[in-house]
């Protein structure tokens, strides 16, 4: 269900547009309705909205002023504007915005229906988009996914199950139809060779390989799909003709079989946990990754977490994340080991939502720098440390303050972008933590710590400058604005609480 917004300063028409319509048939939910743009614009912050119906002419916030703030912080709102004769000037301003959609007063229902019809056929388009964008990523996570699903499971044998659930998803494996094939005495001299041969016999078969080769020990073990015994057989006759020059030994083939996925992953982690030295080798690139050096190995995330867990206060974890990502380490170490600490922070086996972590992949695989994926690393132990303190179970709100505190100056503050872009969890999640904890809304409390602190300023230098305090705690250069939200907050526009503090300042 797409979720929707109302807004008019009359309330007839609020009330009419909200009832004219049977919404939820056209796949909308009426979340909200607001009688002016100020009002509007802090749902937004809260509720995130993804089509707003707005009027033009409104008190306090306009509605070309809502939709170029809320544009700023969620550019995926859809706006339909709502406008009388002779405001062809407005829509023009609104053009600039990015608005297509208008409707004239008293608005025609089916135009209106129309509207929401076309509106929601595009955000359709857009989530095929969204989930082609996100395949395209977890095709570049792929690897170190994989990577990290062998890491964990050697290291947790008897945390099998969790761990496998947790990168199924992530990584599209089906609940059954995989089986491993097992190719003995596949000597390193030869194995760029083997590798090449390996291709083409699979094509050949119209098998497809699932996962990177595995090698141990003079052992290619690769996981494949469609397990007829066809394929198995022809298979098994192809590699064991293969012969390369000074070769002794012919090639032996078995297979492995499970019931489910999870089942083949455990026979093939019990075949490979003995081995020191462990291979994953992509066949159709050569791309190889070796565990044996790895800085990034498991017992480092666990040692990690261990003393994390053990340190008594938050003001420990920078000084135990300096121990471990030095200025020496490479980046992609360090993306290995943030990696590890987001998707397994307590061994619950839970995979995170697939928009969430591709949130979280996408940030960390854009930093260059190893600082940067230091700070991902710290909101990540942070977030374990919050939820872990908590006797309310809910975690982020500490990060959450802490963040809005440090930046009160920033005018694209908002719920969701927080969830997204810092905390990496589901918006709708820490709405109801916020709530839950605070016992008001996320909008009341940022606006209630910006008029704090503007007062802060006031009293400090007794600045008569308004447009400086407004720009100061994130009202950018709408001071009108800023007025308004302080003399809701405090009974005072600006210039009198400034003048009220100069006349109660000693001389």
């Amino acid at each position: 269900m797409l979720r929707l917004m109302i807004v008019d300063d009359e309330q007839i028409i609020r009330e009419a547009l909200s009832s004219m319509i049977d919404y939820t048939s056209l796949g909308y939910e009426v979340i909200a309705t607001a009688k002016n743009g100020m009002e509007a614009y802090d749902r937004i912050r809260d509720d995130y909205p993804d089509v707003v119906i707005t009027d033009i002419k409104m008190p306090i916030l306009n509605g070309l002023e809502l939709i170029e703030r809320a544009s700023r912080i969620d550019s995926r709102i859809t706006f339909i504007l709502l406008s009388g004769y002779g405001e062809f000037e407005y829509a023009k301003q609104a053009m600039t915005y990015g608005v297509r959609y208008y409707l004239l007063k008293p608005t025609d229902k089916q135009e209106l229906i129309n509207c929401l019809d076309t509106i929601r056929e595009e955000k359709k388009q857009k989530e095929v988009q969204q989930k082609a964008e996100q395949a395209l990523l977890l095709k570049d996570m792929q690897s170190p996914l994989e990577q990290g699903l062998l890491m964990e499971a050697l290291d947790q044998p008897d945390n099998f199950p969790q761990v496998f659930k947790k990168y199924q998803g992530l990584l599209s494996f089906p609940e059954k139809g995989l089986y491993a094939c097992i190719c003995s005495f596949v000597e390193e001299t030869y194995l760029k060779s083997f590798l090449k041969d390996i291709v083409r016999i699979l094509l050949s078969c119209g098998a497809e390989s699932v996962f990177p080769v595995i090698y141990v020990k003079n052992s290619a073990l690769f996981v494949l799909s469609s397990p007829t015994l066809a394929h198995q057989e022809k298979i098994r006759q192809s590699l064991e003709e293969l012969h390369y020059p000074q070769q002794c030994v012919t090639f032996e083939t078995s297979f492995l079989h499970g019931d489910t996925s999870e089942d083949l992953f455990a026979q093939i982690i019990s075949k490979i946990s003995r081995y020191e030295r462990i291979l994953l080798i992509r066949p159709e690139t050569g791309e190889t990754r070796d565990f044996h050096n790895n800085m990034a190995a498991p017992w480092r995330i666990s040692k990690l977490r261990e003393a994390f867990t053990a340190s008594p206060a938050e003001t420990d974890i920078p000084s135990l994340l300096d121990s471990v990502f030095t200025p020496s380490m490479t980046p992609d170490v360090a993306k290995n080991i943030a990696l590890g600490l987001f998707l397994n922070p307590d061994n619950s086996g839970q995979e995170p939502p697939l928009d969430i972590a591709c949130d979280f992949f996408r940030r960390l695989y854009s930093c260059t720098q190893t600082s940067e994926i230091r700070k991902l690393a710290e909101i990540v132990l942070l977030q374990e440390k919050d939820e872990a303190a908590s006797s309310k179970g809910g975690a982020n709100i500490s990060l959450l303050k802490s963040y809005v505190e440090a930046h009160l100056d920033c005018e694209t503050l908002s719920l969701k972008w927080l969830a997204e872009n810092y905390l990496f969890v589901s918006v709708g999640y820490l709405s109801k933590q916020f709530v839950k904890e605070e016992g008001i809304r996320f909008s009341d409390y940022l606006n209630k710590k910006r008029m704090e602190q503007a007062i802060r300023l006031m009293v400090y230098y007794h600045n008569d400058n308004i447009k400086t305090i407004a720009r100061s705690v994130g009202f950018g250069n709408n001071p009108q604005y800023f007025s308004q939200v302080f003399k809701k907050y405090t009974g005072y526009t600006p210039t009198e609480y400034i003048e009220k503090v100069g006349a109660s300042a000693p001389s």
